[in-house]
């Protein structure tokens, strides 16, 4: 008689785990769940002010950045050595206004007010700021296509 094939043994069933813990009652049960439930609850109510807290943030990001190129400025005259003549103070703050307002309209580029930070940054680095630093962010600020270029000086008579 020809040899048949036996069928392969059935894989061994697990057995089926309980879904509570054998030493927990109903009421621990309850309550893990309901920790559950309020931890979502907070996670969520979390979530909401996270979202109106940034809402708020960007949509007043333009007025903080004003106040922010002000004191700059502010900490550039207050840092200016004896040197520095109060009309070339003056010219700076009058520049840095204009930048400053062009920035809260949108008008200039975020690449060109992370500029002026980081020459601020850099002329008020040792404590204090020189006549020659000074003219130069003034200038800075006068070209940069965010303030309008200086008046031309009136010409001269000529010589005789």
């Amino acid at each position: 008689m020809p040899d048949t094939p036996r069928p392969p043994a059935p894989a061994p069933q697990i057995p089926k785990l309980p879904t509570t813990l054998p030493f927990e009652d109903e009421a621990a049960k309850a309550r893990r769940q309901g920790c559950l439930k309020w931890g979502l609850v907070g996670c969520a109510g979390a979530s909401v002010l996270v979202i109106v807290a940034l809402l708020f943030a960007l949509s007043h990001m333009r007025e903080v950045m004003g106040t922010l190129l002000e004191k700059v400025g502010d900490e550039i005259v207050a840092a200016a050595t004896a040197d520095v003549a109060p009309a070339e103070k003056e010219r700076f703050r009058a520049a840095l206004a204009l930048f400053s307002q062009k920035a809260q309209k949108g008008l200039v580029k975020p690449e060109t007010v992370g500029e002026w930070r980081r020459r601020a940054a850099s002329a008020v680095a040792d404590g204090r700021v020189t006549a020659e630093e000074l003219r130069s962010l003034t200038m800075w600020l006068e070209t940069s296509g965010a303030a309008p270029p200086r008046a031309p000086a009136p010409p001269k008579a000529p010589a005789k």
